[in-house]
């Protein structure tokens, strides 16, 4: 039987184990966040490949950004995510591409409210409302996309820290490519699935 802990103190096993169950409910990891969890991976890491690989899934290691990434090979176990919930995503992504340049990796993008609302305008997207609001932003802080800065999330001031695991969550490496994607909402068409990692399933 395949037994990703074997060999391990009992208390090492645990955390290995808390790591796999952490990895299959959220798919993402990062060290900024859950630096024990982090730690953990990179010890094991020969025994997680092994077991995610077991399973089908892909696996990443990304070291440069201190991240780690699985998703499921079958699109029946990840979460579908609604159109208003994937142009969140690529707005947040698009966001943090252009951001990002002029960052050390050490550093994350920090945007706001009123950035993310101007974005919205700018493709002549529907805004959400306060209640989708917190909703949106409990997505990406679930899945270790974003960081809320400030309580009032109503606020076009609240600041929010955005992750390198956004990397993972939608796939594109150019600005261009994501203001195609946001475009092809706005008119209607919706982005292929190969292109948005979303997160596992609901239980």
């Amino acid at each position: 039987m395949f037994n990703p802990g074997e060999n391990l103190s009992e208390q090492e096993r645990e955390r290995l184990r808390d790591v796999i169950n952490r990895l299959l409910a959220v798919n993402f990891l990062n060290k900024e966040q859950e630096r024990e969890r982090y730690l953990t991976a990179r010890r094991h890491r020969q025994a997680l490949e092994d077991f995610f690989r077991f399973l089908g899934w892909e696996m990443v290691f990304d070291d440069r950004h201190e991240c780690i990434f699985v998703m499921a090979p079958e699109a029946g176990c990840r979460r579908n995510l609604t159109r208003e919930e994937s142009i969140w995503l690529l707005v947040l992504r698009l966001i943090y591409q252009e951001k990002r340049q002029g960052l050390s990796l050490s550093e994350y993008p920090v945007t706001t409210l009123h950035e993310i609302r101007a974005k919205y305008e700018a493709f002549r997207l529907p805004l959400f409302n306060k209640t989708r609001l917190q909703e949106l932003v409990r997505l990406g802080t679930q899945y270790k996309l974003l960081e809320p800065l400030d309580d009032d999330l109503s606020s076009d001031d609240c600041a929010f820290r955005l992750f390198h695991t956004l990397l993972y969550a939608v796939q594109a490496d150019t600005v261009e490519k994501l203001h195609q994607k946001i475009a092809n909402y706005e008119q209607g068409r919706e982005v292929a699935p190969d292109e948005m990692a979303a997160p596992p399933a609901a239980d």
